[in-house]
């Protein structure tokens, strides 16, 4: 398998000036994984999927005023991750590994 098919781990944060921009962002991000908070999701996806997401938002977003960044988590990393407090958006929890703190 080519590393570009390997599914990542990725954390997409966003702060968008726009409430119409944002729902629209918020749209588009939904379909690549689960909303953890308002602006942020968890994703497993591959990189080519991760450059078409990425695509999809800059044709969506004014990068003068508005900000998404994504973080590529490692396996280590990712299994350290805690969590604290009620999960607000009714998502299903799809990796059982959160350690409850």
């Amino acid at each position: 398998m080519m590393r570009s098919n390997l599914e990542r781990t990725i954390l997409a944060v966003y702060d968008i000036a726009d409430e119409t921009r944002l729902a629209h962002v918020a749209k588009i991000i939904v379909d690549y994984g689960v909303r953890v908070q308002q602006s942020v999701f968890e994703l497993k996806v591959t990189l080519v999927k991760l450059e078409e997401l990425h695509a999809k938002i800059n044709e969506v977003i004014d990068i003068r005023e508005d900000s998404v960044r994504y973080y590529l988590m490692c396996a280590k990393d990712w299994q350290k991750r805690q969590n604290i407090g009620p999960n607000r958006y009714g998502e299903p929890d799809w990796d059982a590994r959160f350690a409850l703190v």
